[in-house]
């Protein structure tokens, strides 16, 4: 079973430094990022998860709203303010109590992924998933770089619960490489994720231009 936790609640400290608001909010070819990156996650995680769900970590009312319709289960996390620490502690604690009461067990797998990243497909999303169902770790990869997202197993959670401030999931992931299985991204492009206004621009001209998303900000046959 895999229980997977999309994070949004970041602070976007470099998005607003660059004369932004909230960075998940911001329209992405025509709508908020958050939810081209919610809808990709909804379709390439059904059937996938096997009892598990999806679960997302915000501080964005309008996004724990957006979360209750695709299906998922909302996660208020107001300490993420202080750090991603707080943000995967929260979204631990709600899945494995939420599992637990459910099935009456833990999830195998816990996936992590941010929403930033409006570059990332459906089906390498789907490709991720099906890899992490039978790998001890595993994280999305170009060329020998790691990237997000990034499966753990159960018995990391209590590494995971012990990172504190900003201090990601990655921490975690390096000190077991040997065991963790690189899933290649279809593009490196995949794997950028938006900090501030000029990427977000820059990277839907790139979207625009190479073709690979429709107008509504989907790769054609991906969704």
């Amino acid at each position: 079973m895999i229980d997977l936790i999309l994070l949004a609640a970041g602070s976007s400290r470099r998005f607003r430094a660059s004369g932004s608001g909230s960075k998940l909010l911001t329209l992405w070819n025509g709508r908020p990022m958050y939810r081209t990156s919610l809808e990709r996650w909804e379709e390439a995680s059904r059937g996938m998860l096997d009892g598990g769900r999806v679960y997302v970590v915000s501080r964005e009312p309008e996004i724990l709203e957006a979360a209750a319709e695709y299906g998922m289960v909302p996660v208020f996390s107001p300490e993420s303010a202080q750090g991603i620490s707080w943000s995967i502690r929260n979204g631990l604690c709600a899945a494995g109590s939420q599992t637990a009461a459910r099935t009456g067990r833990q999830a195998d797998h816990y996936v992590f992924a941010v929403t930033d990243q409006p570059m990332l497909t459906a089906g390498t999303m789907r490709r991720f998933l099906q890899q992490a169902q039978t790998s001890v770790y595993a994280c999305l990869s170009w060329d020998g770089r790691t990237g997000n997202p990034v499966s753990f197993p159960a018995e990391a959670v209590e590494e995971l619960m012990m990172l504190e401030g900003d201090s990601g999931g990655k921490k975690v992931l390096r000190r077991h490489m040997e065991e963790c299985t690189m899933v290649s991204a279809a593009e490196a492009v995949e794997l950028k994720d938006i900090d501030t206004l000029e990427q977000l621009r820059e990277a839907e001209r790139e979207s625009v231009s190479s073709g690979k998303q429709t107008a509504d900000g989907f790769p054609p046959g991906k969704i």
